[in-house]
């Protein structure tokens, strides 16, 4: 039998971020996942999507070449090579992390982990006991029931990468980051792509202005977005279901051992990530929203510091980047300007358009503007990018807002130039 001092379950951001920080501060640690190592993210998220929506940018690249005084001809694609190049990037990325395992003398357990009590569990038939424990199991999709579609015809976003051939016509039901991401994605490719949205406004987690101008770009697009909408009568070569995940938390034993849940087999813990159970704890996406791969690695950081002794500061749930990767880009912060006003909380808006960004004039990336929400004392209370390389700007406005900095901090800065970052400084020049 072996022994740890901490064992997790699951090895993807919030599992093995755990993992690490833990056996770096001496204890002796195990991982359990019955799948490759890096979880959702890396095998079937974040990592693989942005490959492939790459392909889409180039393709918008290839199409809008002219504009750039470059004739192309002759296109051809070869959809199986596009998904072959996503794959071998989380392959890449996944030997990394069962490199680091290895350096961290952290022990991998392949296979799945079920309780026998609090202590213990089983894996393939080896017995393995630890002083505490940390669930970091994930999250799958949710299923749509009673829709009026052949079972060969509905994909999730992981069956993307089975896929041979692009699709004629899609159908995406649920238009949240991942939905309208594949809508930009075979939009690109030439499929006939239907957005569904059940809420009013595609993106309904972001500011009203930022979904409105996604969903006026999708349409210019020819993507057919109906929001307010509930899917019925569906007649495309395929259907993709993107509405919502729930926790991956059953199987392993944990109703027997009393735990307690809240919604969609989510595990309920406090605000140091700790269970109804004394000496178990659970990280990322099985406890529940956000499901964001930065957030499961940071819940893993803290727990496992706190683990071990140390006083980490606990995560702002406020100050959480969110990141859409189509075309435009979306990424936001904070409040939305809707959430302010029905809190009556006093606040300006700076606001610019990227048509007066000179760098992205001169590379022809105009689309898509910056808004930010400043309270009386200068704070930022929320940030809402759409456009080119909004997902990497976002960072200094995180940074801003987590240490409780003022915008006169960014007058205090020096912005290179011609940047689109630079936006961000000429934005809030409005409100000095």
């Amino acid at each position: 039998m072996n022994n740890y001092d901490l064992i997790i379950l699951g090895g993807g951001p919030g599992g093995y971020n755990a993992a690490f920080r833990a056996a770096e501060l001496g204890k002796k640690v195990a991982i359990v996942d019955d799948n490759n190592l890096g979880g959702v993210c890396l095998n079937w998220g974040c990592i693989p999507t942005k490959s492939l929506l790459k392909n889409a940018e180039v393709m918008d690249l290839i199409n809008a070449s002219e504009s750039y005084g470059i004739s192309v001809k002759d296109i051809a694609v070869d959809f199986e090579s596009i998904v072959s190049k996503s794959v071998q990037a989380r392959q890449r990325l996944s030997k990394g992390i069962h490199h680091q395992v290895k350096k961290h003398n952290i022990d991998f357990h392949a296979g799945f982990g079920t309780f026998t009590d609090k202590n213990t569990i089983t894996v393939n038939d080896t017995t393995i006991t630890a002083e505490t424990f940390i669930i970091a199991t994930g999250s799958k999709p949710r299923t749509l029931s009673n829709l009026n579609v052949n079972d060969s015809e509905v994909v999730y976003a992981k069956d993307i990468f089975q896929m041979k051939s692009i699709p004629k016509s899609m159908t995406i039901i649920g238009a949240g980051a991942i939905g309208v991401e594949f809508a930009y994605f075979f939009n690109s490719f030439g499929t006939d792509v239907t957005l569904i949205e059940a809420e009013d406004t595609i993106l309904p987690h972001e500011d009203k202005e930022v979904s409105q101008w996604v969903e006026k770009v999708f349409k210019k697009k020819k993507i057919n977005v109906l929001t307010g909408t509930l899917a019925d009568n569906i007649d495309d070569e395929k259907v993709l279901i993107s509405i919502g995940v729930e926790g991956n938390s059953t199987g392993m034993g944990l109703k027997g051992l009393g735990l307690e849940f809240s919604d969609n087999n989510h595990i309920a813990v406090n605000e140091h990530g700790k269970t109804n159970i004394d000496n178990i704890y659970a990280v990322g996406d099985v406890i529940g929203a956000p499901w964001l791969a930065h957030v499961s690695a940071a819940e893993g950081l803290y727990v496992a510091e706190h683990l071990c002794g140390l006083n980490p500061k606990q995560i702002d749930y406020n100050s959480i980047p969110a990141c859409t990767y189509s075309k435009p880009e979306v990424a936001s912060i904070g409040a939305t300007e809707q959430t302010l006003v029905d809190s009556n909380v006093e606040f300006k808006v700076a606001k610019s358009f990227f048509i007066s960004n000179g760098k992205a004039v001169a590379v022809g990336s105009t689309d898509g503007f910056i808004k930010i929400l400043v309270g009386t004392k200068g704070d930022i209370l929320g940030a809402h990018i759409v456009g080119s390389n909004a997902t990497e700007m976002i960072s200094e406005l995180s940074i801003i807002k987590t240490n409780n900095l003022t915008i006169e901090n960014i007058f205090n800065s020096v912005h290179p130039h011609p940047t689109f970052s630079e936006a961000i400084f000429e934005t809030l020049l409005q409100l000095k």
